[in-house]
C-alpha cells in the first residue's frame, strides 16, 4: 500500500500538471486570437482607406469649373499614389513592418492633407448650394472619422498583442511558441485624426 504522502504527492504533480497545461493553452490561445484580431483590424482599416479612396472620382465630378482643372489632377494623382500604396499593404500577407506601416500611414496623410485644403478651396469659390459637392463632403467626412476609429481599433490590438509578448508569463509563452519574434508596429496617435481635427482651417495651420 502506497504512503499517503505519495499519494499526495502524485494529486499534486497531477494537479499541477493540469495547471501548467491551462496556462500554457490558454497563453498560446490568447496570443493566436490576438493575431487574428490584428489580421481583423487591419483588413477592416485597409477596407476603410479604399472606401475613402472609392469616393475620389466622385469628389472630382462635382468640380466642374475650368478654374479648378488643376486641382482635379492634382486630386487624380494623389488617389492614384495613394491606391499604389495602399495594393501593396493589403498584398502583404505577414505582419506590417516598420517601413510598410509608415507607408501606409504617408500616403494615407497625404491624401487627408490634400481633401483638407481642397475642402478649404472649394468652400471659398464654390456655391453653397452646390449639392453634390456638399453631399459627397459629408461622406468624405464620415469616412475620415471611420478611419480613425479603424486605426484606434488597430492600434489597440497590437497594444494588447506586444504587452502580452514582452510581460510575464506571456513572454515565456510567447518564446515558446516563436509569437516574440512577430513584430507590429502601431500607426502614429497623431496621423489619420477626425474629421473635424483635420477638415478646418485652424487645424490644418496647425499640421502644416
Amino acid at each position: 500500500m502506497l504512503n499517503p504522502w505519495v499519494k499526495i504527492a502524485a494529486i499534486c504533480s497531477v494537479l499541477m500538471g493540469i495547471v501548467l497545461f491551462c496556462v500554457i493553452f490558454g497563453g498560446y490561445s490568447s496570443l493566436y486570437r490576438a493575431q487574428n484580431r490584428i489580421k481583423a483590424s487591419k483588413e477592416y482599416l485597409t477596407n476603410v482607406c479604399q472606401v475613402r479612396l472609392n469616393f475620389l472620382p466622385q469628389l472630382s465630378d462635382t468640380i466642374k469649373t475650368s478654374e479648378h482643372k488643376k486641382t482635379v489632377a492634382e486630386l487624380q494623382h494623389i488617389g492614384e499614389n495613394t491606391q499604389k500604396a495602399l495594393q501593396q499593404i493589403i498584398s502583404t500577407k505577414t505582419p506590417l513592418n516598420n517601413a510598410l506601416t509608415l507607408q501606409l500611414e504617408t500616403s494615407q496623410q497625404a491624401l487627408t492633407l490634400h481633401l483638407a485644403n481642397l475642402f478649404l478651396q472649394l468652400d471659398q469659390s464654390m456655391d453653397k448650394d452646390n449639392n453634390p459637392f456638399q453631399a459627397i463632403k459629408k461622406q468624405l467626412f464620415l469616412a475620415q472619422n471611420t478611419l480613425f476609429v479603424s486605426k484606434r481599433r488597430y492600434n489597440k490590438e497590437i497594444t494588447y498583442f506586444n504587452t502580452r509578448t514582452t510581460a510575464f508569463p506571456g513572454v515565456l509563452i510567447a518564446k515558446l511558441f516563436g509569437f516574440n519574434k512577430i513584430k507590429y508596429f502601431k500607426l502614429s496617435e497623431g496621423s489619420l485624426l477626425p474629421a473635424d481635427k483635420v477638415f478646418t482651417g485652424k487645424a490644418q495651420s496647425a499640421e502644416s
